[in-house]
């Protein structure tokens, strides 16, 4: 992400300058933890299962505060274990970025672009976890590092990560959703823990589902239990320029999370106008959906978003790191500038290229594909190699082709219908041997 030069002196300077009060408040006795693996509660607030699968299921109540103390209790060997491993290998792959948004960001664990929400979480997880601040708030946003500080130091380009959602006749009238994560090849290749974290927020906000990583409650993908809702997000930095350093400003991990847990917000529509307007740190997409509709918001900077319908036709709706209208603000890549990017004779392959390459394959898939559209199909075409013409990252592309990627590789997976929840499905992949291969997991199960 180029950014300008104005927008990133204050945006660290007031990262560097900024104090966050933490207010902790005393809870009360905790029970002990259990030693048995499927479930493991801490009280009735907070229950650990273990899926078949390995797939670990939190169930939390409380206070987002109380929530992140079950949740650090609960995790805190695996919190222990992952954190280690970014004072490791992060470092060594990148010690710079490491070092600097440590001194810049991490020391004293503040963040002013946290949502008061996940700040209260991430301190609640620091009291029971028994990790340094800077650890539990390094484990949160490592996601937000590798989007935000692309192109930034000496970070090579971004991720570009992919959305998909279909709906109406050509689904059996369901809501059919796929999401993937990709991430700078040193911090995806690893068997990272997967986590489902249900929250049972005591203030009234909305009962939630998130799909995410250890210590990454917030999820990359995200869904409110109440009304059937989804949502997620994705950089769109390498399409345009600039950051929004207001401190009214939410990462768009954050803002997702805000989103999705917000009294108000009950439907895919107003869900998708709280992401339209709201203030926003950097460039990003989100892609929302309910059993009726599925909708795509872009959000460049210097402007409110666009909400986008139908993009694929035979209502589908996908999204990767291009802006599907030519009107946003300042953009300098976007669906109609898509032959371009693919076809550049020098095959360079930035991230809103590779984002091009997984536009035309999604296009080509589904229109082949007019009916029919089943959960399966989801699933082939998240796990389909971009170099076999779908959109998954193996870091093996070929050198010198349009599908070629130096640096990123697909980190996660899931596909939901969100008329059947017992069909959440899980992407797992064995960087050593290329397998691919999927967990499933009956949500109805967990939420009680």
């Amino acid at each position: 992400m180029k950014t300008m030069k104005n927008s990133k002196s204050r945006l660290f300077s007031g990262l560097a300058t900024a104090v966050t009060l933490i207010i902790i408040i005393s809870l009360g006795i905790y029970g002990c933890k259990k030693t048995t693996d499927d479930p493991e509660p801490v009280t009735s607030q907070g229950i650990k299962y273990t899926h078949s699968t390995g797939i670990t299921i939190l169930s939390l109540k409380g206070t987002y505060y109380e929530m992140g103390m079950h949740y650090g209790r609960l995790m805190k060997d695996s919190l222990q274990k992952w954190a280690n491993y970014y004072n490791t290998t992060w470092k060594d792959a990148n010690p710079e970025a490491y070092n600097y948004v440590t001194s810049k960001i991490l020391e004293g664990g503040n963040n002013l672009f946290l949502s008061d929400k996940i700040k209260d979480f991430l301190d609640g997880i620091v009291l029971t976890s028994g990790l340094p601040k800077k650890d539990v708030y390094r484990l949160d946003q490592c996601c937000a590092f590798d989007y935000m500080f692309s192109g930034k130091i000496t970070i090579p380009k971004g991720a570009a990560c992919t959305f998909i959602g279909a709906y109406g006749a050509a689904t059996g009238g369901h809501t059919i959703i796929a999401r993937n994560l990709d991430l700078q090849r040193p911090l995806a290749v690893r068997n990272y823990n997967s986590v489902i974290t249900i929250m049972h927020p005591s203030n009234g906000d909305h009962k939630v589902a998130t799909f995410g990583f250890v210590g990454f409650p917030q999820g990359y993908a995200l869904l409110n239990l109440d009304n059937t809702v989804f949502t997620e997000y994705n950089t769109g930095n390498s399409a345009d320029a600039g950051t929004d350093p207001d401190l009214t400003s939410r990462d768009m991990m954050d803002l997702a999370f805000d989103a999705i847990t917000e009294k108000g917000n009950t439907d895919a529509p107003t869900t998708a106008e709280y992401l339209r307007t709201k203030r926003l740190l950097s460039p990003s997409f989100f892609g929302v959906a309910d059993k009726n509709t599925v909708l795509v918001v872009q959000r460049a900077i210097g402007a409110d978003g666009v909400i986008a319908q139908n993009s694929l036709g035979n209502n589908i709706n996908g999204v990767t790191n291009v802006f599907l209208d030519s009107t946003i603000h300042k953009t300098k890549l976007n669906i109609y500038n898509a032959s371009t990017a693919v076809d550049a004779p020098d095959k360079k392959l930035d991230t809103p290229a590779r984002g091009m390459v997984r536009w035309v394959n999604l296009v080509s898939y589904f229109t082949a594909h007019p009916s029919g559209l089943d959960i399966n199909a989801m699933k082939t075409i998240i796990s389909t190699d971009i170099a076999d013409s779908g959109v998954f990252i193996g870091g093996y592309e070929q050198e010198g082709t349009n599908t070629f990627c130096k640096t990123d590789a697909t980190f996660g997976s899931v596909v939901i219908d969100l008329n059947d929840l017992t069909q959440v499905w899980w992407l797992r992949y064995d960087y050593a041997t290329k397998n691919k291969t999927w967990d499933n997991v009956d949500l109805t199960t967990y939420v009680k």
